[in-house]
């Protein structure tokens, strides 16, 4: 008897085990767009940025003073004309060392905040960083007039170090959170904290009283606008990928590559040829049977049965006529004609013809079959 694969009704839980996996990859990758497409969509928090107000911005800083009737010009470059002006630069490191010395070249007063070793001598000032400092309560202690009126600050940020040319304001025990220098026709001051000309703490103690008195000293301010973190200057050396990750953790992937690939060769090992074995049951060819049709069916893969069927068919004909198992096609259809007494092209459509399209046809070709073998056999 022979065996035929036939359509299964569709199971829907069995389609959705399958399919289940990619499913659910699918929903969390479109959930994670829609959340970084909120997040982008989010309004930005630009550090001391004039037009922010979230709690990093400076958008009350500008406002008052614009009310004691400073022009504040925010500018994403440093203009060429600065005469009879304020600069304030909230964000030295993202300047060249060119703009820098541009602007110690300038007429204009610059207020500069937390520049590091960097912008100190771009800027060609005789200071050092003296180390950070926790957020603390400090005293003016010295001859500056905008440190005295506004008298104690909070202040948060890196302290630093002065030679003699430069007036030192708000000790905080490291050194002084702020430095004054006055030269001919200009003044630079630093202020190592950024945290006292934000939104969030401009009202702390005697914060927005010292801005405001350095930032006012012009009718006109310009505010260099703050850079993203990935806008680093031109030239700046760039570091790459590699280069931020810590040494310790490279040494750690190279360990571990070693392990694996010992690991690797430890598994793939051969000791000595393959051996044969016998299969520990004995399996019914009725199951085997089954079990190849039922991959079939579920692979919908028709032409296989059927040449899996014709082929089986044609080997047993071949016996049953002594026509040999190498016996050409032909030969096989002309002997199973003049046995049987049907036409050659009916038996060749029948033998080597084309597959099947559904499961309907396949079952009949396996019933054609059936039948042609027993009528051949029938007729000696």
């Amino acid at each position: 008897m022979t065996t035929a694969a036939i359509e299964a009704p569709l199971d829907v839980r069995a389609v959705w085990r399958r399919w289940r996996f990619p499913i659910v990859v699918l929903v969390l990758a479109f959930v994670a767009a829609i959340a970084l497409a909120a997040v982008e969509n989010a309004p930005p928090q630009r550090p001391l940025d004039p037009r922010d107000a979230s709690p990093v911005g400076a958008r009350a800083l500008a406002e008052l003073l614009g009310q004691r009737g400073v022009s504040v010009a925010p500018s994403a470059s440093v203009p060429t004309s600065l005469t009879n002006t304020t600069v304030f630069v909230p964000d030295p490191q993202s300047l060249t060392v060119a703009e820098l010395a541009g602007l110690n070249a300038s007429d204009a007063d610059l207020v500069v905040v937390s520049p590091l070793a960097r912008e100190l001598d771009a800027l060609g000032l005789d200071a050092r960083i003296a180390g950070q400092v926790a957020e603390r309560t400090v005293t003016p202690s010295c001859s500056l007039a905008a440190a005295n009126v506004a008298g104690d600050i909070r202040f948060a940020g890196i302290a630093y170090d002065a030679g003699t040319s430069m007036t030192s304001c708000y000790s905080t025990g490291r050194g002084a959170g702020l430095l004054a220098m006055r030269s001919v026709g200009q003044s630079v001051v630093v202020v190592g904290s950024a945290r006292l000309w934000t939104n969030a703490r401009l009202g702390d103690n005697g914060d927005a009283a010292l801005a405001l008195s350095l930032l006012s000293t012009h009718p006109r301010l310009v505010w260099l606008l703050p850079k993203p973190p990935t806008a680093s200057p031109s030239d700046r050396d760039h570091k790459g990928l590699f280069s931020l990750l810590p040494s310790r953790l490279l040494w750690a992937l190279l360990q571990l590559l070693i392990v694996v690939l010992v690991v690797a060769a430890w598994r793939a090992r051969r000791f000595g040829p393959v051996v044969g074995e016998a299969l520990p049951v004995v399996v019914p060819a009725a199951e085997t049977v089954r079990g190849r049709a039922r991959l079939m069916r579920a692979a919908r893969a028709r032409d296989t049965a059927a040449a899996e069927l014709r082929t089986a068919a044609v080997r047993r004909l071949g016996d049953a006529l002594a026509l040999g198992p190498d016996a050409p096609p032909p030969a096989v259809v002309a002997a199973v004609a003049e046995r049987t007494g049907r036409r050659a092209d009916e038996i060749d459509s029948l033998l080597f013809g084309a597959d099947p399209h559904d499961d309907t046809e396949l079952v009949s070709l396996a019933a054609a079959l059936d039948h042609l073998e027993s009528t051949t056999k029938g007729r000696r």
